[in-house]
């Protein structure tokens, strides 16, 4: 829950919260961020508008923390290998979001044109999705580097780029005829002959 929709009072049930981040995320595929209500979310989760507003003090942060629930469910893998650990993020990220989202093939850009719409909501997503997500892949990466498994000249910030741009990528504009977790797959394995150590 975002650090500024905290509030005092008697102790919040985790079951209630969940239903409301469902509800939330449910309106949010059906008609994107900006054309619903928190009463609609109060009518959908079956909770009064006052039981929303003891947790979250906007809608706007009501909707950051449905939409981080996809970052919450992903697995940080560390098996020891820092491209096999890289790849199977990516995998787990994408299958986490597709969790998130659903069968609604325009639900992401729904959501991406909400974000676009509001600076305080897309912030909030940077803060709260994008940040961890690039700590998770620097983790991942100055291990593989200091164990030689990927090349130490590389410029991380930019091979996170890379890497979180074929997920976007993936995510808005992939073919209609390919499996999202295929061509991720694909995409990382050019990505991996650029960063793997030249023998």
């Amino acid at each position: 829950m975002g650090e500024n929709g905290k509030k005092r009072g008697r102790p919040r049930s985790a079951s209630t919260d969940l239903l409301i981040l469902q509800a939330t995320r449910a309106l949010m595929l059906e008609f994107g961020m900006n054309n619903f209500s928190m009463d609609d979310v109060a009518a959908r989760a079956g909770v009064s508008k006052p039981t929303i507003y003891l947790r979250w003090n906007s809608k706007d942060e009501l909707i950051t923390d449905a939409f981080g629930l996809a970052a919450e469910q992903t697995a940080i893998p560390d098996t020891g290998d820092a491209l096999a650990d890289l790849r199977a993020l990516l995998e787990n990220m994408l299958a986490s979001m597709e969790l998130s989202l659903g069968s609604a093939e325009v639900a992401p850009h729904k959501l991406v044109a909400g974000m676009l719409e509001s600076p305080q909501l897309l912030e909030q997503y940077k803060q709260n999705f994008i940040a961890p997500r690039r700590k998770d892949y620097a983790k991942i990466l100055k291990k593989g580097i200091q164990k030689g498994q990927i090349r130490k000249d590389i410029d991380e910030d930019t091979l996170i780029d890379l890497i979180s741009g074929a997920y976007f990528y993936c995510m808005l504009f992939k073919p209609e005829t390919e499996n999202p977790s295929d061509w991720m797959q694909k995409a990382f394995t050019m990505i991996q002959y650029g960063i793997s150590p030249v023998n």
